[in-house]
């Protein structure tokens, strides 16, 4: 995941957010059948905290997201986000993320790629009681595409992941450690803390709030909340909404996308 900056809030909702919220929830209602199995997959997405999870040996996992950022002069489109992960052994997995972006601001519409993002996530700790589970995840950031968008500086990431699972059907995550700017070009410490409920074995709900304080420019602070939905065994998808504030200025994002496992 990655800051979101120099982003402002219309003066009121925009059609889209308003038919994509009714939707969520009419989607939530219908699916919430109350019973206490976590479901199937976990992924890294939607939202901003990474799990303290690998996939298993042999299995490629790739998670796909299309964003949409509203903005006081233009609009903002991730199309899309790519992550493929793929598992190693009991405690490794490698990553590869992929982000295309499309900017509608200054007159003329602008696209490019980001720099691809190569790392690595290890299984440290196994929950154990009050004892989270733990993870590291450790990314280099390469810029191969020369785009206009992005800065052309390497870069890199370090997350240390937690979570602590809750009987019957409810967790936290939360994460703290540096990641990338990809725009500015410098680190950035985050941190961010999420709740998730689920309601079913294949419906799970989250709010998360989450922070990115760059040394030389003002915080970032926000919130945002989701739905997933196992449709197949293999086939999970996602939707999301969030709000975040950078100084006197409101940003507004939506978020929907689909992970597949291969086993």
């Amino acid at each position: 995941m990655y800051p979101i900056k120099n982003l402002q809030l219309y003066r009121s909702p925009t059609d889209l957010i308003r038919i994509c919220l009714l939707i969520a929830g009419l989607f939530t209602m219908q699916l919430a059948i109350g019973q206490d199995q976590m479901t199937e997959m976990t992924v890294d997405r939607p939202g901003f905290a990474e799990t303290p999870y690998t996939v298993s040996r042999g299995v490629f996992q790739l998670e796909i997201g299309f964003d949409y950022f509203n903005r006081y002069n233009s609009s903002l489109y991730n199309l899309p986000t790519a992550l493929l992960r793929a598992g190693i052994n009991k405690k490794y997995e490698v990553r590869l993320a992929l982000q295309q972006s499309r900017d509608n601001g200054r007159g003329n519409a602008e696209m490019g790629i980001a720099p691809i993002s190569l790392g690595i996530k290890r299984h440290v700790v196994q929950q154990n009681r009050k004892i989270p589970e733990i993870d590291i995840l450790a990314n280099a950031i390469i810029p191969i595409f020369n785009s206009p968008l992005f800065s052309k500086n390497w870069g890199y990431e370090f997350l240390l992941l937690f979570e602590n699972d809750f009987y019957p059907n409810s967790a936290i995550n939360y994460n703290v450690g540096f990641t990338w700017d990809k725009t500015y070009g410098q680190s950035v410490f985050t941190t961010n803390f999420c709740y998730n409920y689920l309601p079913s074995p294949r419906t799970g709900l989250f709010i998360e709030y989450f922070g990115f304080m760059p040394g030389t420019q003002p915080a970032e602070h926000g919130l945002d909340g989701g739905i997933t939905y196992l449709l197949w065994r293999n086939l999970q998808m996602d939707f999301s909404v969030g709000i975040s504030r950078v100084a006197t200025n409101q940003n507004i994002f939506v978020s929907s996308g689909f992970s597949i496992r291969i086993d």
